[in-house]
């Protein structure tokens, strides 16, 4: 029998046997990214503040971002985005970082946070209803 047909045969076993494992991996990653909506009714007044979010991590996922990443909220209006690790290196290859560092304030009920990334800016507000946050009317979940 042909040596090279059989490794390319458990190249392709390899990989089906793999690749249900990753895709439950990245599932279980992301799968916690985005809560519900808010609910119905008068919103909650904002129990949140630019001082007791110092400190919090949230899980945030968005369509533009195929995985979820970390934001926390430091001192000083400092925000850090971390990929989380299992995808850490694929990030640095194909972005060139697995951290970007932003800026974040509040500004009554909305957490506004900004980012300059390969020349561009980004800003999103957010609705800070309660102790929850929300983006597009989906709960960002805090982890922190």
């Amino acid at each position: 029998m042909n040596k090279t047909i059989l490794i390319v045969f458990a190249i392709v076993l390899a990989v089906f046997l793999l690749l249900p494992v990753v895709i439950q991996v990245v599932r279980s990653t992301s799968s916690p990214a985005m809560g519900g909506p808010p609910p119905p009714g008068p919103k909650a007044a904002p129990l949140l503040n630019a001082t007791n979010l110092v400190g919090t991590a949230w899980n945030v996922k968005t369509p533009e971002i195929p995985i979820a990443v970390t934001v926390t909220l430091n001192n000083g209006g400092q925000a850090v985005a971390t990929v989380p690790p299992l995808f850490a290196t694929i990030a640095r290859q194909q972005l060139g970082t697995d951290t970007l560092t932003g800026s974040w304030s509040v500004q009554g009920d909305k957490l506004i946070a900004s980012v300059n990334f390969q020349g561009k800016g980004f800003q999103v507000e957010c609705d800070i209803i309660g102790d929850k946050i929300y983006y597009k009317d989906k709960e960002i979940p805090r982890i922190q």
